[in-house]
């Protein structure tokens, strides 16, 4: 009784050190590609993290609550959860598109809406809501259009995220990944003037006569 009466003091001065420390130092010592952190792990700011950014991030364990706001693909997105790690309610949002990161592929296309997760520790118990977007293009490393598209997460046995791309008289492409067992789907079909098929087929996921196919990937 004694060690866990000294133990708990300690512990709660050493998080404490942890979290006062300069974000860049965190950022180091965990190998993060990023640029331009400030703050500390409470709240701060970085110009780059990956491929995203820029990007701010507010907690506040005493209320048990966090919140982030990050820049990518040409949109700022928000994450908030409260109540973690007992009953929690997470929402992800996409809000006004903004400038971000440049990286190897640029997408243009303004999403909309929201998801909200309410869950217990690591489990997912329910989710609603969708993230869609009317006219999505590839922009860089060249044009292509890409159609509508829309996101969701549904809470089953797993956290099961599905999502579909489609272009009228193209293509149309669904998204079914399952994030605890870390492994995901796409299925295709497309047209055979569609912009999409010879890429396809150069990356050998679509044979020479075929119109529809399917790839499969673990993580």
């Amino acid at each position: 009784m004694k060690a866990r009466v000294l133990l708990w003091p300690l512990l709660v001065f050493v998080l404490t050190l942890v979290a006062e420390w300069p974000a860049r130092w965190l950022a180091a010592m965990a190998g993060l590609p990023a640029q331009g952190v400030s703050g500390s792990l409470w709240q701060g700011e970085a110009a780059q993290v990956g491929d995203a950014g820029p990007l701010k991030w507010q907690v506040q364990p005493w209320r048990l609550r966090a919140q982030m706001r990050l820049g990518y693909q040409g949109q700022d997105w928000q994450v908030q959860i409260a109540g973690w790690p007992w009953r929690w309610h997470a929402q992800l949002a996409a809000l006004e598109p903004t400038a971000s990161v440049a990286g190897d592929y640029r997408l243009a296309g303004h999403w909309q809406g929201r998801l909200d997760i309410d869950g217990a520790w690591r489990r997912c118990q329910h989710a609603a809501g969708r993230l869609q977007t009317q006219s999505l293009a590839l922009v860089a490393p060249w044009s292509m259009a890409l159609g509508e598209g829309w996101l969701q997460l549904q809470c089953d046995d797993d956290w099961r995220v599905q999502g579909a791309l489609a272009l009228a008289g193209q293509h149309r492409v669904d998204l079914e990944a399952f994030l605890g067992a870390r492994r995901g789907r796409l299925t295709f079909a497309v047209q055979p003037q569609a912009a999409l098929t010879p890429l396809l087929r150069g990356a050998q996921w679509l044979g020479p006569e075929a119109s529809s196919g399917e790839r499969q990937w673990r993580w």
